[in-house]
């Protein structure tokens, strides 16, 4: 799997080679190559896997070298086998490096070794990225790179598919996904909702009203902004050009205004939407947010192969329509894997056209400081850069596969928003009635910006200037604390007991919020993390310990939420973080429970570690039912990095599960436990699990201010896979964030629940891959979601096959060629006698993940 092209690599500007203070080696072909595949994950603890390092080059590999890659397990170093050293660097990066015996690697030769690493590794996700070898005094910088390709071998056997022998989840194979699909039957266009996310109520009504380029429409006072992004939705999504504000003797054909009416809704949400042959179209909103949804809903309405022609038939209809949350929300972390700003302004247009509102921007992070801040260019110069580094003085370290030089041309590591982009990024936002929520994720996931300011600090060191050197710094530097955080980083907290911490926190955030003035962009809310802060933090601070001595016992993690929080609240902001910030944790982690004493304050918590069967299910129900208002975040539904299946070729993690296209569907926010059936092993959970869990209460159904899908960044590596990972996902998440509580969810009994949830599953699906998908093939050159994968059977010589959105195109090849956009589609049952190969295409012939059937093999 060839993960960096080389020929780029050889055309880096001369200051990418200065960054890195290393020369680099050009070849046409990869002069090396790490083989990794898993040999066992069935061991008492952990599993085993092997590494084979293959020298394609002319001349034998000698001397001092070592090569750096990326690698999500813990390694065990001592279990590593001779000849070659395994040896954790930080965070995800390790070394490999030869021992004593092994004097050189012949040209053509290769060298294997077997290592123990923690937990279990079932997906090429799981494998080493970013691997390079380093010749020369790597630690003066002197040194020569050479990328190194990595080939992960194939996941066959049921030890290397399967996490350790209690893991129920079946590989998706092509017959488990065929009879998966037969619950989701083919539907008529007529009995398909042709709104998503689903109105409160639609009418329909006779006839039908054309649009067409020149079309008149009556904008009424205070909605001009409304006005200019119907004309530019129609433009660009209908190709209805000329949209005109009506003369005065002519009847307008779209009518936009609000109404001085009492309307059910949130903020002004709620709208009308009529289109009428008599009438023409009427929008009617109960406020500037209402007019502009009523107006997607009318852009939804036109059927797929209307966008783009010039002209669109809609059907006359009567729609009343209102959200059921405030708060609908989708997270984009950018500090793992940079996304451009264009990527950025294509996913908020999308968020607004299935009428979510809030941007969960995650911006800092360990691995990357994504925004430009004023005053503090180490932040970026330094902490928003990865590449092969001794010092870390120029950028940081490579993580997540980034690679050795800190270019954003060759790396998704390296990239950051200047002020102007990120102002931009807010205008855009704001027009599309999408509040932007900045995270600045602080005390743990902050090694970018402590790096950052050390690098800051040294510099003011050598320029003479001390005291501005102090002024920012992050952490101590005498902290003898010892400690790893859940990312395998050891140094990645900021010192809470420092005044600089938060002298750097008060100007970072003043920052922040000048930003967002300038932009003239609405900010309610800074979300501070809070998270995964691991045990140890501090116990090695000499501030800590100065601080104790001079005020007593501390709870440290209380006294910065209250210091955090008073920042924050100078600018009438509140304060939000991940459920941490809520909860009072014992020095262990073995006890966490709300913490009453921030309750007063407004913290606002994101509760996100609720995952099926591993016994946190109810703090969303125990944080609101204490009176937080909450987020409901719930990793093991609504985590979008997570991947979609159980197979090796499926990319992303899957800590708390698996989370395929139905699970934010089948989340119902008020009724948790019943969406909660198997853990993440496929093993299912008894009913009797949850009775004794705390149940929600009124008051605390009150508190549930919406949900919010989050998409991290550590696999979005570029724009095609963050799409990929994001849709069709984030359309499901705002069908349940926006459309009314279903039926399904307050049935009695769990079979009239399952049955009713799989019916109104099916019509869904149907509007994914008959409505929705198409729609997305034609908007801004295309989105990259995710095409399933075809289901196949064949039985007594006869093959048969289903998709998972009916709509999308299968089409197969009987020869064992891969199919293509020209092979045949699968229209009903075919006669075969061999193998069958079989691939998904959306209307712009772009395929899904092959699969194949053998007669022998059923």
């Amino acid at each position: 799997m060839r993960l960096l092209n080389l020929f780029l690599m050889v055309t880096v500007v001369a200051a990418v080679a200065t960054t890195t203070g290393c020369e680099k080696m050009g070849t046409d072909d990869p002069e090396f190559t790490l083989r990794w595949g898993v040999v066992d994950n069935h061991l008492e603890a952990g599993f085993r896997s092997s590494l084979t390092l293959v020298n394609h080059g002319s001349e034998p590999l000698r001397g001092d070298w070592t090569i750096f890659f990326n690698f999500l397990r813990v390694v065990d170093s001592e279990s590593v086998t001779p000849p070659l050293a395994i040896d954790h660097v930080n965070g995800d990066l390790y070394r490999l490096t030869p021992r004593a015996g092994l004097e050189e690697l012949a040209s053509g030769g290769s060298v294997t070794v077997e290592f123990l690493a923690q937990a279990w590794a079932v997906s090429v996700t799981d494998g080493p990225a970013g691997a390079y070898l380093v010749r020369g005094d790597a630690q003066s910088g002197a040194a020569l790179i050479t990328p190194v390709d990595i080939e992960i071998e194939p996941f066959v056997s049921e030890r290397q598919t399967d996490r350790g022998p209690n893991d129920n989840r079946p590989v998706l194979t092509p017959e488990l996904e065929f009879r998966r699909n037969l619950s989701v039957p083919t539907l008529e266009a007529a009995d398909i909702v042709p709104v998503t996310p689903t109105p409160l109520s639609i009418t329909q009504l006779d006839g039908e009203v054309e649009l067409a380029s020149g079309v008149p429409v009556s904008v009424a006072a205070g909605l001009e902004k409304e006005g200019e992004m119907l004309a530019r939705q129609f433009a660009e999504r209908l190709s209805i050009h000329n949209v005109r504000q009506a003369r005065p003797s002519e009847e307008p054909l779209v009518r936009l205004s609000v109404t001085d009416a009492s309307v059910e809704g949130i903020a002004g949400e709620a709208y009308t939407l009529t289109v009428s042959p008599n009438d023409g179209i009427r929008i009617v909103g109960a406020g500037r947010a209402g007019v502009f949804y009523g107006i997607q809903t009318l852009i939804s309405l036109v059927t797929p192969a209307d966008y783009g022609n010039g002209r669109a038939v809609v059907s006359a209809v009567r729609i009343e329509d209102a959200p059921r949350f405030g708060y609908r929300g989708m997270h984009l972390d950018v500090a793992r894997n940079f996304q451009s700003k264009a990527s950025v302004l294509k996913l908020l247009d999308l968020m607004a056209y299935y009428k979510l509102n809030r941007f969960h921007f995650h911006l800092t992070d360990d691995e990357g400081w994504r925004l430009e801040i004023d005053g503090l260019p180490e932040l970026t110069s330094v902490g928003a850069f990865r590449g092969h580094t001794t010092t870390e003085r120029d950028h940081l370290i490579p993580s997540f596969g980034s690679g050795p030089w800190p270019d954003p041309q060759l790396s998704n590591g390296s990239g950051y928003y200047t002020r102007s982009d990120f102002i931009e990024i807010l205008r855009y936002a704001r027009e599309r009635h999408i509040e932007v929520i900045p995270e600045i994720d602080v005390p743990g996931h902050a090694r970018a910006a402590i790096v950052a300011m050390k690098a800051r600090h040294d510099r003011l060191l050598e320029e003479g200037d001390e005291a501005a050197a102090m002024r920012f710094l992050l952490t101590h530097p005498d902290d003898q604390s010892t400690y790893q955080s859940v990312q395998h980083w050891n140094d990645n907290v900021i010192d809470v007991c420092m005044p600089s911490t938060y002298d750097f926190l008060r100007h970072v955030i003043a920052d922040v919020v000048g930003m967002y003035e300038e932009a003239g962009a609405r900010l309610t809310t800074i979300h501070t993390g809070g998270d995964e802060v691991p045990i140890g933090v501090w116990e090695g601070s000499p501030a800590c310990d100065a601080l104790s001595e001079s005020e007593g016992d501390l709870d440290l993690p209380s006294l910065f939420v209250e210091r955090i929080h008073a920042i924050v609240a100078e600018h009438g902001l509140t304060t939000a973080g991940w459920e941490e910030v809520a909860l009072r944790i014992s020095a262990d982690h073995t006890v966490k429970e709300p913490d009453p004493a921030r309750l007063g304050k407004g913290i606002r918590p994101y509760v996100w570690n609720s995952i099926w069967g591993a016994g946190s299910e109810s703090l969303a129900y125990e944080l609101a039912n204490a009176g937080f208002e909450i987020v409901l975040s719930s990793a093991s539904n609504l985590y979008f990095d997570l991947a979609y299946a159980k197979h090796p070729d499926e990319p992303g993690y899957y800590w708390a599960g698996y989370v395929e296209a139905k699970k934010p569907f089948e989340l119902e926010p008020y009724d948790l436990y019943r969406s909660g059936k198997e853990n993440l092993m496929g093993n299912p959970i008894a009913p009797s699990r949850y009775a004794n869990m705390e149940k929600l209460t009124d008051e605390g159904r009150s508190n549930i201010l919406g949900i919010q899908g989050q998409l991290w960044g550590e696999n979005a590596k570029g724009v095609e896979i963050m799409e990929y990972l994001a849709f069709p996902r984030m359309i499901v998440l705002a069908e349940r964030a926006w459309a009314k509580r279903p039926e399904w969810s307050e049935r009695q009994t769990m079979a009239e629940r399952d049955a009713g949830l799989d019916q109104a599953w099916a019509e869904f699906a149907n509007r994914l891959g008959a409505r929705e998908l198409p729609k997305l093939d034609k908007y801004a050159g295309g989105v990259k979601y995710r095409i399933p994968p075809p289901g196949a059977l064949i039985s007594e010589g006869i093959m048969q096959a289903n998709v998972a959105h009916p709509g999308l195109t299968i089409r197969y090849t009987l020869d064992d060629s891969s199919p293509g956009p020209t092979s045949p589609v699968y229209e009903g049952p075919v006669e075969v006698s061999g193998p069958v190969r079989l691939r998904t295409f959306d209307t712009r012939d772009r395929g899904s993940r092959e699969v194949r059937v053998d007669v022998a093999s059923q």
